[in-house]
């Protein structure tokens, strides 16, 4: 797959989902429908990525080594980077739609999320369907960013109420993982 170009996130009533839609720089389009479940999936592992990009970065060392315990402070930080770097994305350009689907028309149903390295040593995050093909988008700190405000914009609009902070899970004194 060639490198990602823009992504859209809508709330589908009539499905009680969300469609996401990804187009790549060679004019492909990939759709995938995004259930509450899955989003609550998703969001978690978005959350170990924004909370371990933010520990690794050299500017941070200092701030690592005096880590916060408090699960508030490290979401509230999060929260303030998390600002920074969505001023710098761009979501005002219209999503421009494509004919090429190479997975087909009907958006699949996304059913697990993982991450891993590719051999750049670059995170991806993939993303697939129970049954068939998926896709994987290597996540910089632009493209996570980005994907967390449309995700958090996007559920806030279908009124699912979620509850979507960085409070990384492992940092929660609540070991329930119920969802709403």
């Amino acid at each position: 797959m060639s490198q990602m170009h823009q992504m859209q996130l809508s709330y589908v009533s009539t499905e009680d989902r969300l469609l996401f839609r990804m187009n790549t720089k060679a004019r492909q389009e990939f759709r995938f429908w995004m259930t509450r479940r899955y989003v609550s999936i998703l969001w978690n592992t978005l959350t170990k990525m924004v909370n371990e990009n933010r520990e690794v970065k050299p500017e941070r060392l200092e701030q690592a080594k005096e880590k916060f315990h408090d699960a508030l402070a490290e979401s509230a930080k999060a929260e303030i980077d998390h600002k920074e770097k969505v001023a710098k994305a761009d979501f005002a350009t219209a999503y421009q739609e494509s004919t090429y689907l190479p997975l087909g028309e009907d958006p699949a149903v996304l059913f697990s999320v993982g991450v891993k390295q590719n051999p750049e040593g670059q995170a991806m995050i993939c993303m697939h369907p129970e049954k068939g093909q998926g896709i994987e988008m290597v996540m910089n700190d632009q493209i996570l960013h980005s994907l967390c405000k449309l995700i958090a914009d996007t559920t806030t609009k279908a009124g699912w109420n979620l509850n979507l902070t960085f409070v990384d899970p492992k940092d929660s004194d609540d070991t329930s993982s119920g969802l709403n």
